[in-house]
């Protein structure tokens, strides 16, 4: 398993590379299609980045073969973190996409032609959800980091709040109060996530990447570009994590 492991983790910045390569494609061939203006060129044009889109897949799934192996030892990792949130929800996101890439291992061999028979609609839609659900946890995940780092930040400011700021606090008005909260929430929240550019990043490409199984499984309509752009996105966060390792959010 250890062979698999260092194998995954030396493929993993290339399978990054054609992942971003991948859904460029989608998001210039959706701006194509928008454009549309029927000629011959952009037909063409639009087909050829409808191929490289689909060959840029498989590569992808080719260079993910065995990735199930490094999920799983992750799982193994995470089951001795202190933390009983983080334990669970990092070891359950482990499996999910342990999972993932079984089903998406099995799609290769059927689109390979290794499993003539497949049945590629009912594998693509499980290999879907099984991402659906680690992306879930995942953002959970964020947001249980997000709010013991706000419970700090708040607990940290109210031990440097003097007596007379609470007296004036106390002698405002109700809506005055609820409005003065919301608005040192708010700036908690902006300060929190501007000091912990690992978490912002890890939350920020959860986020985009939740559109694309929400649309393959049909559960949220949006259209080609959107989620070109969202799997660009998340793909680009996921290569500044790889090139500046410190940026990876840490259990």
């Amino acid at each position: 398993m250890e062979a698999w492991v260092r194998f995954s983790a030396q493929s993993q910045a290339r399978e990054r590379l054609l992942r971003a390569a991948q859904y460029a494609c989608a998001l210039a061939g959706a701006a194509l299609s928008r454009a549309g203006n029927g000629s011959g060129s952009s037909s063409g044009t639009l087909s050829r980045l409808q191929h490289l889109e689909a060959h840029l897949s498989l590569g992808r799934k080719l260079l993910r073969l065995g990735g199930s192996a490094e999920a799983l030892a992750g799982a193994q990792r995470s089951l001795h973190l202190p933390d009983p949130v983080l334990r669970f929800c990092l070891t359950l996101s482990h499996l999910n996409r342990a999972l993932f890439l079984a089903c998406d291992n099995i799609l290769w061999a059927g689109k390979t032609g290794i499993l003539p028979g497949l049945a590629m609609d009912k594998w693509s839609q499980r290999s879907f959800r099984y991402y659906l659900f680690a992306l879930v946890v995942n953002l959970s995940r964020d947001a249980y980091e997000v709010r013991v780092l706000l419970e700090r930040a708040e607990a940290a400011r109210k031990r440097g709040k003097s007596p007379e700021n609470r007296r004036q606090l106390q002698a405002d008005g109700r809506i005055q109060r609820l409005r003065l909260h919301l608005h040192l929430q708010l700036q908690l929240l902006l300060q929190v996530l501007r000091d912990n550019p690992p978490l912002l990043l890890d939350l920020l490409r959860n986020a985009c990447d939740l559109v694309i199984p929400l649309e393959k499984l049909g559960l949220c309509r949006s259209s080609p570009g959107i989620v070109g752009f969202c799997g660009l996105t998340s793909s680009v966060l996921s290569i500044l994590t790889i090139l500046h390792p410190w940026l990876k959010l840490k259990p």
